[in-house]
């Protein structure tokens, strides 16, 4: 049963999936530079002395089409350096009448524009190594948002299946993918992408601050300060703050980290990011509707955390857009799920008895086999290097446990072996693992 999450209205015609956890790095109408402070120096150097370029000639399309290359999006190569590379060079490789020429670096609005005039049905949009997804030809008017959450029966029930925008009502009778969205701060809004113009980040729209602080002596922290902050869940926070007031507590926070306690603290102006995200924490479907420039807006918590999330326009019979569509519970995702949950708190979260040569020496594993486990945290396998002594394993300060997610994380290969069971063994060969039978 489909759940309303707010609403959403697209006066421009064009639509924009984004993280808003990144809108603080999305330029709107501006020149597409990062201010100073956004990133490490040497980042927000490189970023802003990029350059867009343009694919041009009769074989264009064609061509750019041709481009394995994430910096392509369409007719267009963004943030890449002055001299082209690497799009020249792979330009020059598809053997296509084409050719690539500069153009003055385009607003991330101006991207919108651009991607969704050659592609009015959807385009990734590139912005500092991040990409939303822009669909063009959304009605005029207040438009409902709409999810419906995974089998309340399964192991991802109360999470959610697709988020939608619902632009007329209708039977579905074809989907078109429109691109990948990414997701870095667990978090989506669906926005008109004018609109967006107005969005304010760091600017409190009412002149307040909040400021919180968490970590392992928070309670010290809390006897340290001048004025007690109010417990919510497992932070401290105080509320409300004026600037004045903000600028005082956190200059004790710094001098009170400065004298070795351990804690972090968090800075939060109530800008538009904080007004969304107040509702998200209050609501049971984790979402929240402003207004920008008086435009609704509505965001919502994905319930999957971070990662890459199909878009698609369903469409009626007749071509009418029906939903514009992100499917948050893709079979991608689940099946992403799944590992999350096995490498952290499946079988591959058990740890191995791993030789030293491999856990200290850095060596590659090249022998292995699988025991009865010794306790419920034991996994049985037995990994070596395959060069060690017998005298070198009877020192048992020569065996080290380590989670099997570890050893995976050192060496692909290794993670189909682990599926097998007890009284299986492996030795490397050069062309890959090779089992070995006789060894119980």
């Amino acid at each position: 049963m489909p759940e309303l999450l707010g609403a959403a209205s697209f006066p421009s015609g064009d639509l924009l999936l984004i993280d808003f956890g990144l809108l603080r790095i999305w330029s709107g109408d501006r020149p597409p530079l990062l201010e100073e402070g956004t990133a490490p120096d040497h980042v927000v150097e490189r970023a802003n002395a990029a350059a867009d370029f343009e694919i041009v000639g009769p074989q264009a399309v064609e061509a750019a089409a041709a481009l394995d290359l994430a910096v392509v999006k369409g007719r267009y190569a963004f943030d890449v350096s002055p001299n082209g590379e690497p799009v020249v060079s792979a330009l020059g490789r598809t053997g296509l009448d084409a050719s690539v020429r500069q153009v003055p670096r385009m607003s991330h609005l101006a991207r919108v524009r651009a991607l969704l005039d050659d592609r009015p049905g959807g385009a990734e949009v590139p912005f500092h190594g991040a990409w939303a997804v822009a669909v063009r030809g959304l009605p005029a008017g207040a438009l409902r948002v709409l999810g419906e959450r995974m089998d309340p029966a399964g192991p991802d029930r109360g999470n959610w299946r697709s988020v939608w925008v619902e632009c007329a009502d209708g039977v579905v009778a074809s989907s078109i993918d429109c691109g990948y969205v990414l997701v870095d701060e667990a978090r989506l809004l669906f926005a008109d992408a004018a609109a967006l113009g107005g969005w304010r980040s760091d600017d409190p729209v009412d002149g307040l601050f909040d400021l919180a602080f968490w970590g392992g002596d928070v309670e010290e922290v809390t006897a340290r300060v001048s004025v007690p902050p109010s417990v919510v869940d497992d932070e401290r926070r105080w509320a409300d703050l004026s600037w004045d007031e903000v600028r005082a507590l956190h200059g004790e926070l710094e001098a009170l980290r400065a004298e070795g306690w351990k804690f972090a603290f968090d800075f939060r102006p109530h800008d538009d990011h904080f007004q969304v995200l107040r509702q998200m924490r209050s609501t049971a479907t984790e979402s929240g509707t402003i207004e920008v420039g008086g435009t609704p807006m509505t965001g919502w918590f994905t319930s999957w955390g971070d990662g890459m999330f199909p878009v698609h326009r369903d469409l009626a019979a007749d071509g009418t857009l029906l939903r514009v569509r992100v499917e948050l519970g893709a079979p991608e995702i689940v099946a992403r799920q799944r590992r999350f949950e096995r490498l952290w708190f499946g079988d591959l979260a058990k740890s191995a008895i791993a030789s030293a040569r491999v856990a200290r020496d850095g060596e590659p594993v090249r022998w292995l086999y699988r025991e009865d486990p010794d306790h419920e945290q034991d996994s049985g396998w037995r990994v070596f290097a395959g060069d060690e002594t017998q005298e070198y394993l009877d020192d048992g300060r020569n065996a080290v446990a380590v989670p099997l997610r570890e050893l995976i994380g050192a060496d692909r290969e290794l993670e189909p072996l682990f599926d097998q069971p007890g009284g299986a063994a492996f030795e490397r060969a050069e062309a890959g693992f090779v089992r070995v039978t006789g060894i119980r």
